[in-house]
């Protein structure tokens, strides 16, 4: 491990991220050393070096970016999935009087200066009509759309308490992860001397192959996505789509050179 890969992963307090987040700089840094023996190839022209920059980012080192990333991109989903759990309940639609005091709060709160309209609705001594009203209308409404997310991280905040602060030590571990993965896409860009449009169109070409392997449980046939150096998990339908089914983890990475060897059982 590099010294900058270090200080880059430090942060993320998590074994399994910390260890995807350093796969991916992993990438940027072969793909570095990768670029430097195309740049000295005499065999190539200036031309050739170009494009055997792109190739290569292309076909090896984007795939395996993409598949280092896997967990991550995993982590940040769960974590999206459980914030989620937490919202605001929708009112009851046949409470008439319910109605019309919220109408009431929103006219009154629109009104208002928006440093006065915050002190109602940031803290711990919140009423909560006040936060409902806002809340489960549009922010127009009620003059909140400067500070709407604002508002509703603070009601999350006094209603779902240390629940919802675990869920965010999740997601801030996993947005960590993800910056590191933004490096290694950083650098990988830089060097393959591209511009923004064509590094995203190589990114779309260069789609990971992944390594499908099928089991009997229960009586019943599932195909698994193997993950070098982890665990597998079963695959999904694009994954199953777009996979192969390796005999071994040589076949695997002669179709992923990009990939740095681990060991597994072949």
């Amino acid at each position: 491990m590099t010294i900058r890969t270090e200080q880059i992963v430090s942060r993320i307090n998590n074994e399994a991220l910390r260890q995807a987040a350093t796969a991916c700089l992993d990438v940027a840094d072969r793909y570095k050393s990768r670029s430097a023996i195309i740049k000295k190839d005499v065999a190539l022209t200036d031309i050739g070096r170009v494009k055997a920059l792109r190739d290569e980012a292309t076909k090896d080192y984007l795939p395996a970016l993409q598949a280092a990333y896997k967990p991550i991109a995993d982590a940040m989903a769960d974590a999206r999935k459980a914030r989620h759990a937490f919202s605001i309940p929708a009112p009851d639609p046949t409470n008439i009087a319910g109605a019309l005091e919220r109408q009431e709060i929103r006219a009154m709160l629109k009104t208002m200066a928006p440093a006065a309209r915050l002190k109602l609705l940031i803290g711990t001594a919140v009423d909560e009509r006040i936060a409902d009203a806002v809340l489960t209308a549009p922010a127009a409404l009620s003059g909140m759309e400067d500070h709407f997310d604002l508002a509703l991280e603070s009601a999350i905040d006094r209603r779902f308490g240390d629940r919802v602060a675990g869920v965010r030590a999740a997601q801030e571990i996993a947005d960590a992860a993800e910056a590191a993965m933004l490096v290694a896409r950083n650098d990988i860009k830089a060097i393959s001397g591209v511009d923004d449009r064509t590094f995203q169109a190589m990114e779309k070409e260069g789609v990971d192959t992944p390594w499908l392997k099928r089991e009997i449980s229960n009586g019943r046939e599932i195909i698994r996505r193997i993950v070098p150096g982890a665990t597998a998990s079963e695959a999904t339908g694009e994954e199953i789509a777009m996979g192969k089914f390796y005999g071994n983890y040589a076949e695997y990475l002669a179709d992923h050179p990009g990939v740095r060897p681990v060991n597994v059982a072949a």
